[in-house]
């Protein structure tokens, strides 16, 4: 009887060490497959051709993940594959974010190559990203040439109308008659006023507007100083619509009054017998150009 137990406590032993053994076997396979599971990040940055590029982005942007070519750039837009692995921009499009500028060139100018920033002026300038872009200027710099004006003040194509003013009107800063008619952008007229775009301009005028500030009465015939002139007789005399012009001193009241001594004949020194008599002449003040006779006795 004590044998018999004996062997039975013994069987019974060897069959948990078995069952142990079994169930240490099968966490131990669980816990390999959870690690193979856990390590995604692994097979994410595999570069078999140790190019810094992983083997998954460059299938994903179509270069070959067998093949070093970092310094290649597949669609030629200033940027190296690896650089556009770094930018998180796509190595098979020039333009990622399709805001009109190449990626390369919005990499190295400081903008964001993935965000439509077309529109934004980050230097002030008066002209866009993407107006900076098309002129081949710094969109950081508001002077990219350091000559002292403006990138949006500049007139590249030399018509009368700054690089800024050719992009409000619709026309190509670069070509001075951009429609090809035999005129220059600036002595254009598009509103048909008479004036021409430059003149509107200058007198802060709007170029597409007949009246531009809808007072009833043409912009031609507008007098900004206020001098009795239209602004289009002053373009036309070649005075400034900006500022009254006084009139010469020929044409001044007194030329040929008594007491003139440019000639006139009159009271005085002059033997005409006219005594006492005498005039003051002023002219208005804020250059009407108006003489003025007074204080005669």
């Amino acid at each position: 009887m004590n044998y018999r137990r004996s062997v039975s406590v013994a069987v019974a032993a060897a069959a948990a060490t078995v069952s142990m053994l079994s169930t240490s076997g099968a966490a131990q396979a669980a816990s390999s497959q959870n690690a193979q599971k856990a390590r995604p990040s692994n097979a994410a940055t595999k570069d078999t051709d140790r190019d810094g590029m992983p083997d998954k982005w460059e299938s994903a942007n179509g270069l070959n993940p067998k093949k070093a070519d970092a310094r290649a750039d597949k669609d030629r837009d200033g940027l190296t594959n690896l650089a556009e692995y770094k930018a998180g921009t796509n190595a098979r499009v020039a333009d990622t974010d399709r805001d009109g500028m190449t990626d390369g060139w919005e990499v190295g100018n400081r903008l964001n190559p993935r965000k439509d920033d077309a529109d934004a002026d980050p230097d002030d300038d008066g002209l866009t990203n993407g107006q900076e872009f098309d002129l081949g200027l710094s969109p950081r710099n508001e002077d990219s040439d350091d000559n002292g004006v403006l990138d949006g003040d500049e007139d590249a194509d030399e018509d009368g109308l700054s690089n800024a003013q050719e992009y409000q009107l619709g026309y190509d800063p670069e070509a001075a008659d951009s429609d090809d008619n035999g005129v220059n952008d600036g002595d254009e007229d598009l509103d048909g006023d008479e004036l021409t775009n430059a003149q509107e301009l200058t007198l802060g005028d709007d170029p597409e507007s007949t009246d531009s500030d809808d007072d009833g009465t043409l912009d031609g015939d507008e007098d900004h100083d206020g001098d009795g002139v239209s602004d289009l007789d002053e373009f036309a005399n070649g005075t400034d619509p900006l500022e009254g012009d006084a009139p010469d001193d020929g044409d001044l009241p007194g030329d040929d009054v008594p007491g003139d001594d440019n000639g006139g004949t009159g009271s005085g020194d002059d033997g005409s017998g006219v005594d006492g008599m005498s005039v003051t002449v002023t002219v208005a003040a804020g250059g009407s150009g108006q003489g003025r006779a007074g204080d005669w006795r």
